[in-house]
């Protein structure tokens, strides 16, 4: 995947927890952009891949979240964007929807991922000095999810070396912090035990952070796709060069302009929610964004999770609705202190 804004990966230890994975080697797999696709061999296990492009924008009061359809086979899904928590976005990418056609049993991974997410945050009462972050709870809360469905994958993959077979984008606002966004990004490894009979493993989930980026660098759009070889949107690009449709949109009104002016700037923390969100929804399609299935959200810091785009199909509830009777409110979050 490639990410807009990580000019410098490498980050400390609180920042980047690319220990799990970053230097751990894996085989040379590759996968097709659509395993559905893909003949089901001998009763195998399939997927459904959601394929796309993906843009953040941290504003002054929100977290703005827009999804597009793309670079997928006939039958890819759009990244499915979804509300994990009262306090948190989801955007699920990559091979998130699998079928066992012996027994047409399907799961879902958008449908599951708020339950998981509501389990794996039920710590116990006695916490140990080191505790994980809410974010690598639900990392490994997702790694639980993945695995007995990778577990029944035994023909050659063919995905990039790098390439993620899952990837699970997180973005919510932390108490004495703010606003966060991290990739979590789901890798395989496979072994050949005999006969091109194939034993595949999930990895450990590799932790990117994408927000807040490193000290000095510009605060503007964040874009993320699957698979790496989509074309970007490059929108953060878009609005600090001449460009006459952009310009067009940029200054569609007062309130519109002023936003954008603090996106070329790098900026966007200092921009209200609301024209960024019109320009966006505007400029995405203009960009190359498929406007036939483009999906919006707001994380509102004192409203919480609001559509500005539902999903034309609905993600279905998950077999266990998640409860969340101690979540903490947005209304106690505030912005990080510049």
């Amino acid at each position: 995947m490639r990410f807009a804004l990580l000019r410098n990966p490498s980050r400390s230890s609180r920042r980047t927890l690319l220990f799990l994975l970053a230097f751990a080697p894996f085989a040379v797999i590759a996968l097709p952009l659509s395993l559905s696709a893909q003949e089901n061999r001998g009763g195998e296990i399939v997927a459904n891949l959601a394929t796309g492009r993906v843009v953040f924008c941290v504003t002054h009061d929100a977290i703005i979240v827009a999804a597009t359809s793309g670079g997928g086979e006939v039958g890819s899904r759009p990244p499915a964007v979804l509300p994990v928590s009262s306090g948190r976005i989801g955007v699920l990418l990559g091979a998130i929807d699998w079928t066992a056609p012996d027994t047409a049993k399907t799961t879902r991974f958008d449908s599951e991922l708020p339950a998981v997410a509501a389990n794996a945050l039920r710590r116990p009462t006695q916490k140990p000095a080191q505790e994980p972050s809410e974010i690598e709870d639900i990392g490994v809360g997702m790694l639980e999810l993945i695995r007995p469905v990778v577990d029944q994958i035994h023909h050659k993959l063919e995905l990039a070396p790098d390439e993620p077979l899952v990837e699970l984008i997180l973005a919510d606002y932390v108490l004495d912090y703010g606003p966060e966004i991290w990739n979590l990004q789901y890798h395989v490894r496979q072994e050949n035990l005999a006969n091109d009979f194939w034993q595949t493993r999930i990895l450990r989930p590799a932790y990117v952070q994408l927000f807040p980026p490193e000290k000095g660098q510009p605060r503007t759009f964040i874009e993320a796709d699957y698979p790496a070889n989509i074309p970007q949107l490059r929108l953060a690009e878009r609005v600090t060069q001449p460009d006459p449709q952009f310009e067009r949109i940029a200054h569609s009104s007062r309130d519109v302009s002023e936003a954008v002016a603090f996106i070329a700037a790098g900026n966007s923390t200092k921009a209200p929610s609301s024209p960024i969100s019109d320009f966006m929804r505007a400029a995405i399609p203009l960009a190359g964004g498929n406007d036939q299935n483009l999906t919006m959200a707001v994380l509102d810091m004192n409203r919480g999770f609001q559509w500005v785009l539902a999903p034309q199909e609905p993600i279905p509830p998950g077999k266990t609705q998640p409860t969340e009777p101690d979540a903490p409110s947005l209304r106690k979050r505030g912005p990080r202190p510049q």
